[in-house]
């Protein structure tokens, strides 16, 4: 019983993920009437307080290509959970190569050093530093709570006895910030997307000879972090630019005692 709920847990998850790909991938000339409000019962609202939705992603032309890395991880590490692989692929990584630093506690934020390391060296990536640094920061985000919420939903214990093994955290983000510098600098040379993703599997080969994962955690893991770096450079609006920081004020406010900060964004 146990394990058709463990079983259970992890399809509905994969299938969350493969959801919300499919939706975010549709075609976006198939946009309701924003402004007929009264035929789209559904987007009620008053229009003025809104502004239109308008998708600029650079991997449109390709269609779901850019999921399908992603999805064969997720897909392969979920099928490897339920396999002895992971158990004998665990023992051989003990007996030969086993390992009890923390490099892989600092290797995983190298491909975001290399990034901004890079742009201040004068290497312009695909983004500006705004829309660069919003970028990262949703990825890192949406990565880090699909993953907190599978891992809660599966509760698979780790190989060294720990518990929420399932999938690996440190593997996840460490492709997510691999998926990010790809994306930024993969298209001005193909090094940059080499040494970025060798420095995310280092990092998920580490894991595994800590006993700190089993083999399905590390797969996964990276298919999520690549998954959740796509699915916000699929729907990020580059508004973060000189132009539109112009339109966003910050100031001082006081309620009674209360005291704070305001952020008003004019669209």
């Amino acid at each position: 019983m146990k394990k058709q709920s463990c079983v259970l847990k992890i399809v509905t998850g994969l299938l969350f993920l493969l959801s919300c790909a499919s939706v975010f991938a549709a075609d976006p000339a198939k946009k309701p009437d924003w402004n007929n409000r009264y035929t789209n019962s559904a987007y009620s609202f008053h229009v003025d307080s809104t502004h239109q939705l308008n998708f600029r992603y650079a991997d449109k032309k390709r269609g779901f290509k850019p999921f399908i890395a992603p999805t064969v991880l997720i897909a392969t590490g979920t099928a490897l959970h339920f396999s002895d692989i992971k158990y004998n692929f665990h023992d051989w990584m003990q007996e030969n190569h086993s390992y009890s630093g923390k490099a892989d506690d600092y290797l995983r934020y190298a491909p975001l050093v290399a990034v901004y390391s890079l742009n201040a060296l004068g290497v312009k990536g695909k983004n500006n530093f705004g829309n660069r640094s919003a970028l990262f920061l949703k990825g890192f985000l949406l990565n880090d709570l699909i993953v907190f919420n599978l891992k809660s939903w599966t509760g698979v214990d780790r190989p060294n006895g720990g518990e929420h093994s399932f999938p690996s955290g440190h593997t996840s983000v460490a492709f997510n910030l691999a998926h990010f510098m790809h994306k930024e600098y993969g298209e001005l040379s193909p090094w940059y997307s080499i040494g970025a993703y060798s420095c995310a599997t280092a990092v998920g080969v580490m894991r595994i000879a800590k006993g700190a994962h089993w083999l399905s955690d590390v797969v996964a893991g990276a298919g999520i972090g690549m998954l959740s770096s796509e699915l916000v450079y699929l729907t990020h609006l580059y508004k973060w630019d000189k132009a539109h920081i112009k339109n966003l004020d910050i100031f001082p406010f006081q309620t009674g005692k209360q005291k704070g900060l305001a952020l008003m964004y004019t669209f």
